[in-house]
């Protein structure tokens, strides 16, 4: 029997045991996002630091921390959201030190993939960022000679497991090469945080404990999770939502990722599956080309989905439970590809009868001559009762009768393990595969809240079975019907090239993560398809830039792989079109500001005939036909910013909203903006008061807190929450 796991309540106590085991070079591995057992690596951190005969290495990814205000004005309006929304999480000290440059010589952050733009600038992360697909983590781990792993999960139903919880992506991976290791000697150990405030999920994510040698729970462990806050869903957002729910088809696949977008997406299927009316009427007013209606005629529709969505996603997101919760997200999958063909053919339903019996026989699936074999793949569907066992070519259904002959050519035998054997369901649905979650705070709630049986149907398991095919490769492929892999990218260039996770000069944003193997499995799927959303403009500080660009230095997903690029403009079907076809479809999806700009680059580069003429429809690509297109919409409390609500309350997102356009807005604009109300504001006005009373600049002291009151005042002025000319109220500067 194992002596593992060795049990700790004191986070110093487990690295203690960890030095006295391991010894002082220590290679950790830990899981991106959400999985990362913060105390404990903040005590491994602090160790280390104070000690320079430590060697230690860590490699991660996404690493998350409590949000730093980087001025006066973002911290009056960041820290009552922090203590509120974050309370308890301890972040990570090693992020601190990154973005102060303080992180010692002897140890080293290594991680593939950012916070997105978290580290731009930032040598120390730049240079030891590892540019890895998502699917090849755990190889490189290894490869890289990690010899501890360490993670957070949540306890299991009892001591004997604990659950994966928020991080089975790579963890389930790398298990059967830790007890290879394990089994030839080789130094490897897991090390693992139990957080009772984690939503436990079961499935693939409940693991016996003995994987781990150490364990640190109780109390002390516990922390509220990272939670990160729903972020506004603008009007690009909804727009590029309302195109890509019309290329979803019934019956299929959804993988989405994090975000605005995501939400928009979710909102928009909702509106298609519940609102049908509404939706086609919206769809109608929205500017869509002939060739993008043609599209979503062919891939997708405008109809309710009656067979629902299934979610195969490396990224459980909220997204995902809102659209279970609207009946979107409704399409079963089983493990049995018997079962899967059976019920895709509409052959069988959910509910076990006879009929089931009789197809899985009639198509091959199981002996008429039932066997051991057969009986427990029968009671591992639930098309059997758990109860029935098997001895001798004969049934007991274990409900006391006589046993039945197991043969299903024999009338009465048959009419018999019908009666007695059958159970109600099928077992082992599944509605949404995940690798791993990550969100804001309500939806950890929304996944504790589950019940036993809905918490089964979001099942997280290994990103190794999520992103790629092989593997138990024809059952995917059947489960994964009509596949819509959705992403974002910051540039799409006028060949179809993506960039998603650089920039040009070399610095990182992200990561690639699982983006091309996704879409490297949209061209491998029968019917699969790789949709690219990007916002067709990008708000700089010298004002509006298009992210359609001739052109880009840095590829995140090369031409080759083109397929569908989405903006809020429209959707261009670049799979197998020649050059000069694609430079014309991602021109006409381009704002209208920078169109000429982009033709001239196609001309010029010999990608594009000279007589070409922007069609009059892309003409229209405006961000002023976008806020016409939503005005009725929003006037009827629809396209809210936030759809699934936020941790921010009313004044905080007003403020928030107000002083980003703001920041947003090019330099000599926001000043002359300033002198044009310089005068108006030299007295508050009385409408601004409970936005400056949140910020603490109701009452101004100071030349300083006078300038701040009148930057919020200015931010919601030119946002249109108040009017310049409002009642005055204080003075600008308090006497």
């Amino acid at each position: 029997m194992s002596d593992r796991p060795q049990r700790f309540t004191d986070a110093e106590a487990t690295i203690d045991w960890l030095l006295d085991t391991v010894g002082h070079d220590i290679h950790v591995g830990a899981p991106l996002g959400l999985g990362k057992p913060a105390t404990l690596l903040n005590a491994l951190y602090a160790r280390a630091k104070a000690n320079p005969e430590i060697n230690l290495k860590i490699l991660t990814a996404l690493s998350l921390d409590v949000p730093q205000a980087g001025s006066e004005l973002e911290r009056r309006i960041m820290d009552p959201i922090v203590e509120r929304v974050f309370e308890d999480y301890p972040g990570l000290d090693y992020v601190r030190d990154l973005n102060a440059g303080t992180v010692p010589d002897n140890i080293t952050i290594s991680e593939f993939f950012f916070q997105p733009g978290a580290m731009l600038g930032n040598d120390d992360a730049q240079r030891h960022y590892r540019s890895v697909n998502y699917t090849h983590v755990a190889r490189d781990l290894i490869n890289a000679g990690v010899n501890v792993l360490m993670q957070m999960g949540a306890p299991g139903p009892d001591d004997s497991q604990f659950s994966l919880s928020s991080n089975t992506d790579v963890t389930l991976d790398l298990m059967p090469v830790v007890e290879a290791m394990r089994e030839r000697g080789e130094p490897i150990w897991v090390v693992g945080q139990l957080n009772a405030r984690m939503p436990m999920m079961t499935r693939s994510a409940l693991v016996d404990a003995a994987m781990a040698d150490a364990v640190f729970e109780g109390e002390a462990a516990t922390f509220k999770p990272f939670g990160a806050p729903a972020m506004p869903v603008a009007e690009a957002d909804y727009a590029i939502g309302l195109r890509v729910s019309s290329l979803l088809e019934d019956g299929g696949t959804l993988q989405i990722g994090i975000g605005s977008l995501s939400d928009a997406i979710a909102y928009c299927c909702d509106l298609r599956h519940n609102h049908n009316a509404d939706y086609r009427a919206l769809l109608e007013r929205l500017n869509r080309s002939a060739s993008e209606r043609t599209l979503a005629n062919a891939i997708g529709g405008e109809d309710v989905f009656e067979r629902g969505l299934y979610g195969c996603t490396e990224m459980l997101v909220d997204a995902y439970i809102q659209m279970y919760r609207s009946g979107v997200i409704s399409r079963p999958v089983y493990d049995d590809i018997d079962i899967q063909r059976l019920l895709d053919a509409g052959t069988i339903g959910e509910r076990v009868d006879a009929n089931t019996l009789a197809a899985l026989r009639d198509s091959g699936a199981i002996r008429a001559q039932l066997d051991g074999d057969d009986v427990a793949r029968l009671k591992q569907v639930g098309v059997f009762k758990a109860g029935v066992t098997y001895d001798n070519r004969r049934l007991d259904a274990g409900d006391g009768g006589e046993p039945i002959a197991a043969d299903l050519d024999d009338d009465t035998a048959r009419s018999q393990i019908v009666s007695r054997c059958l159970g109600d369901r099928l077992k082992g649905a599944t509605l949404v595969h995940g690798g791993f979650f990550l969100g804001p705070n309500s939806f950890y709630q929304a996944l504790r809240d589950l019940d036993d049986d809905e918490r089964e149907l979001f099942h997280m398991t290994s990103v190794g079975q999520i992103n790629e095919l092989y593997g138990n490769e024809a059952l995917r492929r059947v489960q994964r019907r009509g596949s819509r892999f959705v992403n974002t990218a910051i540039k799409a260039t006028l060949a179809g090239a993506i960039a998603s996770d650089g920039l040009e000069n070399g610095q990182v944003i992200s990561g690639v993560g699982g983006q091309y193997n996704f879409v490297s499995q949209a061209h491998a799927l029968e019917g699969g398809r790789s949709i690219i959303c990007v916002r067709a403009v990008r708000q700089s500080s010298d004002g509006p830039e298009s992210n359609v660009v001739s052109h880009y230095a840095h590829t995140t997903i090369p031409r080759h792989l083109r397929d569908i690029v989405v903006t809020e403009y429209g959707a261009a079907d670049l799979r197998g079109k020649t050059d000069e076809q694609v430079a014309m479809a991602m021109i006409e999806i381009a704002d209208a500001r920078f169109q000429d700009e982009l033709r001239s680059a196609a001309v010029s580069a010999g990608k594009l005939r000279r007589d070409y003429q922007v069609p009059a429809h892309a003409r229209n690509n405006t961000p002023d036909n976008l806020r016409r297109l939503f005005a009725p919409e929003k006037a009827e409390g629809r396209f809210e910013a936030y759809p699934y609500g936020s941790d921010f309350t009313e004044i905080e997102r007003t403020l928030i909203a107000a002083l980003k356009k703001l920041q947003g807005g090019s330099h000599g604009k926001t000043l002359s903006s300033f002198a044009r109300h310089a005068a108006r504001l030299a007295t508050l006005p009385a409408s601004a008061e409970p936005y400056l009373e949140r910020m603490g600049l109701q009452r101004p002291r100071g030349l300083r807190e006078s300038l701040y009151a009148r930057v919020v005042a200015l931010a919601l002025i030119n946002d249109g929450v108040i009017d310049s000319d409002d009642e005055p109220g204080h003075d600008a500067v308090d006497s």
